[in-house]
């Protein structure tokens, strides 16, 4: 008696925003439960569950030994709803009606004439205070952007010295399971930037404090 097609039936797959989900499956070495004479094949089936985002990777691993007779044992199975509550007690508490800031407070955006404006991380967001990442809301819109604004500088005789121009740009809309309206990604993006041979341009771009509207 013999086994084949031996694996897994997938019941319900979730990972909250901020968590990656990966499941891997092994096929032990398989062993004969019966005799020479009436052999009863059987292989163990191990399902490895791992988790990672806000905290530390955890994996949890669970065994089934199935045979050629039908018949089946639970093996080593790391599940309880104990370990489901105390994980989500370590999460932060989510307040919709406080908002925080995330991103970076102070940034530069030209330094000494040269662009130093990194679009990946110089940014702010407005969001619920529990939050620590944008990508834990969902349906954002955009990116929405402003009209071009510029400041420029000229001498006593109307010579232009230095010119910046930019547009601000935000992502907006995320919610926290239908609830409030967030913003993320928000700064500058630059048009223009020139200064004289004999000038420095330098641009500071500050978050100041979020507020709930």
């Amino acid at each position: 008696k013999y086994v084949t097609q031996a694996g897994i039936d997938i019941d319900t797959a979730y990972a909250y925003l901020s968590e990656h989900l990966d499941v891997e499956v092994k096929s032990l070495k398989p062993v004969n439960y019966g005799t020479s004479d009436a052999p009863v094949g059987g292989v163990d089936i191990q399902v490895s569950v791992s988790s990672h985002g806000l905290f530390e990777k955890t994996t949890k691993v669970c065994t089934m030994t199935v045979k050629g007779d039908g018949t089946s044992e639970l093996g080593t199975c790391e599940h309880s709803e104990s370990d489901d509550t105390a994980v989500a007690s370590e999460l932060p508490a989510i307040d919709p009606s406080t908002v925080v800031q995330i991103g970076k407070e102070i940034y530069e955006a030209i330094e000494d004439n040269q662009p130093t404006l990194n679009t990946t991380v110089d940014w702010a967001g407005a969001v619920p205070k529990g939050v620590t990442e944008w990508t834990q809301l969902e349906n954002w819109q955009g990116p929405a952007q402003s009209d071009t604004y510029y400041v420029e500088f000229k001498n006593g005789l109307g010579k232009k010295l230095t010119k910046f121009a930019w547009r601000f740009v935000w992502k907006f809309g995320g919610d926290m399971d239908g609830v409030g309206k967030y913003v993320t990604q928000a700064g500058v993006d630059i048009d223009t930037s020139y200064a004289y041979l004999s000038e420095h341009l330098d641009v500071e771009v500050k978050s100041l404090k979020p507020v709930n509207y």
